[in-house]
């Protein structure tokens, strides 16, 4: 049994389509800077340091965390860089939670980044995967989520105006999220009406691509109470995967997310998902993924995601609310969207959120991943 991790400093960039006035160690430096002040510590302070990406080519820079080290004054400290796709900052944090708890560190900086207006993102989306057998998703990965999405249709007789339901929610959220990158309103008609991109998936089903960047300050018990009287605890967190290309998939639950998720509830004595949690932040790719994760992690039985999103209850003022802060809908800066979920969920039960504050929030469900639907985890927070 490790010790107890929790967060105790937060800081994120504004996000946007191009962030033109800052480097890629700018952007970065820009959050650190905020998590320190927000943690009330300074670089001494921080015993190690990790730093999570997307792949090399989704920026463009090999090697980025010698420049990183330099831009944030952490020469001298322990220093990991770590990548996995859209899960990097989920990632990231984990590499950094396990760091704390198993003693080597009493403070570790998580630090997450994209600047995709930099890199070759669909170049590097098409060709992650094996070049003979993962040839078929050459293509990137929004012909997999359609068919994705599609196969749940045939089977569940789901229509695309479940998928709609969570784009609308989502993009509304976000206009109160100081540091989304897309704020404006739209209808379940504007997304049905939008361009069709890839048949059922259209073109307000889809996360925009930014530049940004996401920090926390990880400490023990023994040191929390130097930052903040409140932290948000991790009380269990996992990461887990299938194989890139297994022939009996199920396209109906994410596996890897069912097998984290019941660690993690094992680990935190979660029970009863949709009555123990009072917020959830999910990282969803696609909006149609958000439905597959209400199964996955439990708030619903596997079928029945269209009529929870139906019912209203992960609206704001539902009873299990899902991204008040809008999501990858509000903003997408990939390799750091796993830390801004954990910031979105930590400030929910510190009491300090800064898009839509849930009243009496206390413990908090988070829902990051990579690949294209093979790498999966969560951690639940409570304060």
């Amino acid at each position: 049994m490790g010790r107890h991790v929790g967060i105790v400093g937060v800081g994120q960039t504004h996000h946007a389509r191009r962030r033109t006035d800052v480097s890629q160690a700018g952007l970065v430096r820009e959050a650190v800077d905020r998590a320190l002040a927000d943690a009330k510590l300074s670089m001494e302070d921080i015993d190690t340091v990790v730093v999570a990406t997307g792949p090399v080519l989704f920026a463009a820079v090999n090697q980025p965390e010698k420049w990183v080290v330099d831009a944030i004054g952490a020469q001298g400290k322990s220093v990991v860089r770590l990548t996995s796709g859209g899960g990097a900052g989920f990632a990231g944090a984990l590499a950094g939670y396990y760091q704390v708890a198993g003693g080597f560190s009493e403070r570790t900086l998580v630090v997450a980044y994209d600047k995709l207006s930099e890199g070759q993102l669909q170049y590097s989306i098409s060709t992650l995967y094996d070049p003979f057998w993962g040839r078929e998703f050459a293509v990137g990965i929004m012909g997999f989520s359609a068919a994705y999405w599609r196969a749940r249709m045939d089977v569940l007789g789901h229509t695309e105006e479940a998928a709609a339901m969570v784009a609308a929610k989502n993009r509304k959220n976000a206009i109160a999220n100081p540091y989304a990158h897309v704020k404006k309103e739209v209808s379940v008609d504007d997304v049905l009406n939008s361009k069709p991109l890839c048949w059922p998936i259209k073109l307000l089903d889809v996360p925009p691509i930014s530049d940004g960047a996401a920090a926390i300050v990880l400490s023990s018990e023994k040191m929390a109470h130097h930052s903040t009287s409140r932290p948000a605890w991790i009380r269990g967190m996992a990461y887990c995967c299938e194989a890139d290309n297994a022939p009996e998939r199920s396209l109906m639950l994410s596996e890897p997310l069912a097998i984290a998720s019941r660690q993690v509830y094992r680990a935190a004595g979660i029970t009863n998902p949709r009555r123990q949690f009072d917020v959830v932040e999910v990282q969803e790719p696609y909006s149609c993924f958000e439905l597959n994760y209400y199964e996955s992690l439990g708030l619903c039985p596997p079928g029945q995601a269209a009529e929870l999103i139906a019912s209203g209850a992960t609206q704001l003022d539902g009873d299990i609310p899902v991204n008040p802060s809008g999501g990858c809908m509000g903003a997408n800066p990939i390799g750091a969207v796993g830390v801004i979920r954990l910031i979105e969920a930590a400030t929910q039960v510190m009491g300090k959120n800064e898009s839509h504050q849930i009243k009496d929030a206390k413990t908090a469900l988070v829902q990051s991943g990579g690949g294209w639907a093979n790498l999966r985890g969560c951690a639940v927070l409570s304060a």
